[in-house]
């Protein structure tokens, strides 16, 4: 049996160099209510449905966006119709100066945009590190790159920093992963954000600490990797954040054991991992973001509100709400109320989330 993801061990791979003061909270002695509602909006990454600019949702999404309820938009399989749609969507939301427009966009199984949309197909991150050297497939995300950039995208939820491991049915079986060592991974995932970077595009790795050698798929349901989780799985996002090549850290939703004093928690809620292992232990200084909290995992655990508050009290900046479960064109409007009512109760400070919002607004590189 593996070792199970403890933070005590090995002083968490020996990355915590040494404690690190967590950044003091912003103290607002008098916060604007309209300020505090756009800040709230800022940590919204929200989806949307339909394929056109002309079409309702759409609009009323941009129009959200406008008004500060959410600062970024991201796209799913079925927002997905010609390369003139999505040029008229993104147009849209530029208009209502969106902060990110975000795509999956890594190759093989998973990307979102096609040949018929005007892109180049990629290979699988797997088949990638098999055929071309660390040059050549720097060469390729370039190609990717500029394709996202032209279109007006801001941000590739890539590249996978898992392990490859065959029998995995999310990672494995799908090929997401350029290898089953981390010098690997880290190789050809460095060359991925180097081509997105000389374009602006950002990107994020996924998904923390670690989904390669786990059995299950989270889509479905938590994954419970206490038992099945290797510290290998780890360094390439120490590695990545360490070279500054981490944008973004996007977690997956998996059920891990932070310390030998506890049963296990999922990573979605987890302040501990957020902030002990991750911002702590690894130093990371950029943004961290939910994987989507409308997926199985999450829903067999909390309802949609409990969920997000969670999300933040744990520390998460980016709040992924893909608005695909069943679609509202003012499910903004409904997150932003839930966290304006937790801060007015108490549970959620007005610091906390000033300096998400300072952090995102940021992150925009282009």
């Amino acid at each position: 049996m593996q070792q199970p993801f403890l933070l005590s061990r090995r002083r968490a791979l020996q990355l915590a160099a040494g404690s690190l003061a967590a950044p003091a909270l912003i103290k607002a002695d008098i916060v604007n209510a309209a300020d505090l509602d756009r800040a709230i909006g800022r940590l919204i990454m929200i989806g949307f449905s339909g394929k056109s600019a002309k079409g309702r949702f759409a609009r009323s999404i941009a129009n959200h966006v406008a008004k500060g309820r959410a600062s970024s938009v991201v796209y799913l399989s079925g927002n997905i119709g010609s390369g003139r749609d999505v040029q008229g969507l993104n147009n849209l939301f530029h208009n209502a100066k969106v902060t990110h427009i975000a795509v999956d966009h890594e190759g093989g199984a998973v990307q979102r945009l096609r040949e018929k949309q005007g892109f180049t197909r990629l290979p699988s991150a797997l088949r990638v590190a098999q055929t071309r050297d660390v040059a050549g497939a720097e060469k390729l995300y370039g190609v990717a790159a500029r394709e996202l950039a032209k279109m007006g995208f801001t941000l590739n939820l890539g590249p996978v920093a898992d392990l490859h491991r065959a029998y995995n049915p999310v990672i494995g079986r799908n090929l997401r992963a350029y290898g089953a060592d981390a010098d690997t991974v880290v190789a050809y995932a460095a060359a991925f954000i180097r081509a997105h970077r000389r374009y602006g595009i950002n990107t994020s790795l996924k998904h923390f600490p670690g989904h390669g050698l786990s059995n299950k798929d989270s889509h479905n349901g938590f994954v419970d990797i206490r038992d099945s989780w290797d510290p290998e799985e780890l360094k390439p996002f120490s590695l990545l954040v360490r070279q500054g090549l981490a944008d973004m850290i996007m977690t997956g939703h998996l059920y891990v054991r932070i310390s030998q004093q506890d049963n296990g928690e999922l990573t979605t809620f987890s302040r501990t991992l957020i902030r002990d292992v991750l911002q702590r232990g690894l130093q990371f200084k950029g943004l961290t973001m939910t994987d989507d909290l409308d997926m199985g995992a999450v829903r067999k655990v909390a309802k949609p509100r409990e969920a997000v508050l969670r999300a933040v009290e744990a520390g998460y900046d980016l709040l992924l709400l893909s608005n695909s479960l069943k679609p509202d064109p003012d499910h903004p409007s409904e997150a932003v109320d839930w966290i304006r009512s937790a801060i007015r109760e108490g549970r959620i400070q007005e610091g906390r989330i000033f300096q998400s919002a300072d952090k995102i607004q940021r992150s925009r590189s282009t």
